[in-house]
């Protein structure tokens, strides 16, 4: 697993107000289900897209087939890939050319998803790269909220749950 900053990564995760979950879920047993559904809870705007899904609705949203068909003007601020590595070069070609524009400052690939080559792409384009990790999981670990489910975040903090 590669090692980040928790000082970086805290920044961005309090940062974020609207994320765009490629390869998301309508099926509330998947990961990307409850990795959306966890952000939403916390006033993110979650802007699904995966072909398989295109014109429904998740979480009072539309489902888009691809990152270009996202109106103009929808401010974003993460890209959370929950799709495999190979099929990163194209989100972050995506990205670049769509998302940028519109404020985007980070790539998040889900725990598994990894693509040395389009991370080092993106970085020249002066988006922030995260791999093999889950927003999700690092947001709970670095806020205190793991500590609920029996992990031992390493964090000492004085609240009573």
């Amino acid at each position: 697993m590669m090692v980040y900053d928790d000082i970086k990564l805290k920044k961005i995760l309090q940062s974020l107000k609207t994320i765009v979950m490629v390869g998301v879920s309508t099926n509330t047993l998947r990961a990307s289900h409850f990795v959306g559904r966890y952000f939403t809870l916390r006033g993110i705007r979650i802007i699904p897209v995966n072909p398989a899904y295109k014109g429904q609705e998740l979480w009072g949203e539309k489902v888009f087939e691809k990152i270009s068909d996202i109106p103009k003007g929808c401010k974003v601020d993460m890209v959370d890939v929950f799709r495999s590595g190979k099929e990163v070069p194209l989100i972050i070609e995506d990205t670049i050319k769509y998302l940028i524009p519109e404020g985007c400052k980070t790539i998040w690939m889900q725990i598994g998803v990894k693509n040395e080559e389009s991370a080092k792409i993106a970085k020249n384009h002066g988006l922030d790269v995260i791999m093999d990790r889950c927003p999700k999981i690092e947001y709970q670990r670095l806020f205190g909220e793991l500590r609920a489910g029996g992990f031992n975040t390493g964090i000492i903090s004085s609240r009573i749950n």
